[in-house]
């Protein structure tokens, strides 16, 4: 079948078979290029097919008026899995995951990542650092950290046992300030703050969980 969307009710989210070899969008226009990820597959595109939202202007020495796209703003069909997204400046809707998927971990840390991968296409930066913060935690006590401990020891476990290597040892006072403002003081979390985390939680298990691995296989 090409192209089949579809609901995955094991896994809670939607995903996409890519057979798009043969599908394509009636009426759909040249409109202004826009480079994006795309909220369903994850690919990196550049498209200049879809609707555009247009603005109405007068030209000089015309009374009727004319129209134009309004920026890059309307939906724009992805290149690779020909679904639509739908931007209006900065704001994607579906937005992207962010963050490389991570091989060689555990079920409950994939759950974890990809919960704060999901927060994260929908703004909800609080909540990612949050799950992060218990990610890191999770991390910790699978390298061996005890249970029970508080968030800011499982952050020195990791650096006093050299899961963090020493290029990387700048993150670790940003990352146990970000971790402890986000769960005892009634702050709003930033997209950079979202972001650091992500990138942080991917650094470490890929380098002490999906590498070790590879060489393992």
């Amino acid at each position: 079948m090409a192209g089949v969307l579809y609901y995955n009710c094991e896994v809670n989210n939607l995903e996409y078979i890519k057979d798009s070899s043969r599908l394509s969008w009636k009426d759909a226009y040249n409109i202004m290029e826009r480079d994006y990820i795309c909220g369903y597959c994850g690919s990196h595109t550049s498209s200049v097919m879809g609707l555009k939202l247009t603005e109405s202007y007068i030209r000089q020495g015309y009374s009727s008026k004319s129209y134009r796209q309004s920026g890059k703003n309307g939906i724009y069909i992805c290149t690779h899995c020909q679904l639509p997204s739908f931007f209006w400046d900065d704001v994607q809707i579906p937005g992207y995951k962010f963050g490389d998927e991570v091989k060689g971990i555990s079920d409950k840390l994939a759950q974890l990542y990809n919960e704060a991968r999901d927060c994260y296409s929908v703004n909800a930066y609080t909540g990612v650092v949050l799950l992060c913060r218990k990610l890191l935690m999770n991390i910790s006590i699978e390298l061996g950290a005890e249970p029970n401990k508080r968030f800011i020891e499982y952050v020195n476990y990791l650096d006093d046992n050299n899961y963090i290597s020493a290029n990387s040892r700048g993150w670790v006072d940003k990352i146990r300030k970000v971790g402890n403002e986000a769960t005892h003081e009634a702050e709003i979390k930033s997209k950079e703050d979202a972001t650091n985390l992500i990138k942080f939680c991917e650094m470490i298990m890929k380098m002490n969980f999906e590498y070790p691995s590879l060489i393992e296989e």
